[in-house]
């Protein structure tokens, strides 16, 4: 009892010596909504998707502060500091009968996420950001190569055309033949875990991503050069991107020891599997596009049936 009065005493002492200095107590006000390590993280996973440097949907692009801010073809500002009455981002956010219009297709934000952004742009919307985190890459201002990279990488185009190779936020395509470069695909990603043609050649299918913050599934027209698709997936990078034999789907393994499989054009998921007890670094479709087998850091190989999402058994004791 002596020693629960003592430990009382010393907290009062504290807190009101805090209140005479000026620092905030524990029980003091709250820190300021932080862009980088709050806001940041929520437009990653819902909205740059289609709206970063290399897919500006309607001319919005939200990977570059003073862009976020601006907004896109309305012309109207997408954030008005200190007003997020007036900030056109938070009237697209907001549900109406249980839809936004943005994020477009998917499900309305939550009311958390919402409510602290609104809270962020009242604050005045400032940009904390560490300078040395900014992006510096897009096709106009490509990677810059002191040394020789790491190349974790590459594949052929199935007419043997075209060799695409793995680089630092992007992926080079050359002439096969060694006669020259043909496309640099700058994208959101820092790190390029896989990359693999789709069965017919026209599109390439990227999973990588921001190493503890983002995974990404990328999927670029090959001749056009543009990026048609753009799917974050949770907040490591992923691995091992394989095309179904009709181009259709796109299966991948991530960093919480999932398989994933999505739609090529919408990223709409249809398979997820979580029976792997470490990363999962490579998976592949079996020819008739029925199962994924999957490969893992936990040194096992795994059979999926599609249709189903069924684990069906590892493939080592399968007789």
């Amino acid at each position: 009892m002596r020693a629960w009065r003592i430990f009382s005493l010393v907290s009062v002492t504290l807190f009101v010596a805090c209140l005479a200095v000026g620092l905030p107590a524990s029980l003091g006000a709250a820190e300021p909504v932080s862009f980088h390590k709050q806001i940041q993280p929520i437009f990653q996973a819902h909205c740059q998707g289609c709206h970063q440097q290399a897919k500006q949907t309607g001319g919005y692009e939200m990977t570059v502060f003073a862009n976020l801010l601006k907004g896109g073809e309305s012309t109207v500002a997408a954030i008005v500091p200190g007003k997020p009455e007036s900030s056109y981002l938070v009237e697209l956010i907001t549900p109406v009968d249980g839809k936004a219009e943005m994020p477009r297709g998917k499900e309305p934000l939550s009311a958390t996420d919402i409510e602290l952004i609104k809270t962020w742009i009242a604050e005045g919307a400032k940009n904390d950001t560490p300078a040395n985190t900014v992006a510096k890459y897009d096709a106009e201002h490509p990677p810059v190569y002191v040394r020789a990279p790491v190349v974790p990488s590459l594949d052929y185009s199935p007419d043997g055309k075209l060799l695409a190779v793995a680089g630092y936020h992007e992926v080079l395509v050359h002439k096969a033949d060694g006669s020259g470069l043909v496309a640099r695909l700058v994208g959101l990603s820092e790190r390029v875990e896989s990359i693999k043609f789709s069965p017919d050649g026209k599109r390439l299918a990227v999973t990588g991503g921001l190493p503890g913050r983002l995974g990404e599934v990328q999927v670029w027209d090959v001749a056009k050069q543009t990026l048609l698709l753009s799917q974050p997936v949770g907040f490591d990078t992923l691995y091992g991107g394989a095309w179904s034999p009709d181009g259709k789907s796109i299966a991948f393994g991530c960093g919480d020891n999932s398989v994933r499989v999505i739609d090529s054009t919408t990223g709409k998921q249809s398979l997820f599997m979580g029976s792997h007890s470490d990363w999962v670094l490579d998976v592949t479709f079996t020819p008739d596009g029925s199962h994924v087998v999957s490969v893992s850091r936990d040194r096992s190989a795994k059979l999926t049936e599609v249709e189903t999402e069924r684990f069906i058994d590892n493939i080592t004791s399968i007789t």
